[in-house]
């Protein structure tokens, strides 16, 4: 979140008091129970921004796995037997869970981006919300 320091405040302030008509409410101050709500939402949001960033490295990590054994397994492929019918249903069956491997992590991802969306929407929101917010630094200090 954006915070601006008291000093900035007070210079706003001596501004609205030479135009009225311009002014603008002033936003919430730290000892309000919206300073307190966006602090909160800020806490709330930090473990579910540290989930996604995991969830997103453990999806590339496997798409890169999945992708080292499909080159690895194409690689392979002129060594099956084409006369021998056994390997040649071994091979196909393993590119066949390759291929189901890789659409599974290809649904994961879509899933995965729908939620990093959702996430930033919802920070997005919050900095609107909460990023007038004055607060001096050692107020802020305090909350972390």
């Amino acid at each position: 979140m954006k915070y601006m320091i008291l000093a900035a405040a007070s210079a706003a302030v001596t501004f609205a008091a030479l135009a009225p008509a311009a002014a603008q409410p002033m936003p919430p101050q730290p000892d309000t129970p919206a300073y307190k709500a966006c602090m909160a939402e800020e806490g709330e949001l930090r473990p579910q921004r540290q989930a996604l960033s995991r969830r997103f490295r453990d999806h590339e990590a496997g798409l890169e796995r999945v992708s080292a054994e499909l080159a690895a397994h194409e690689a392979a492929s002129g060594q099956v037997v084409r006369t021998d019918s056994a390997a040649v249903a071994a091979y196909n069956a393993r590119q066949e869970d390759l291929n189901a491997q890789a659409a599974g992590l290809n649904a994961e991802g879509i899933s995965l981006e729908k939620e990093l969306h959702a996430f930033n929407a919802r920070v997005a929101a919050g900095n609107i919300r909460c990023g007038n917010i004055l607060a001096p630094y050692k107020v802020r200090k305090k909350e972390k």
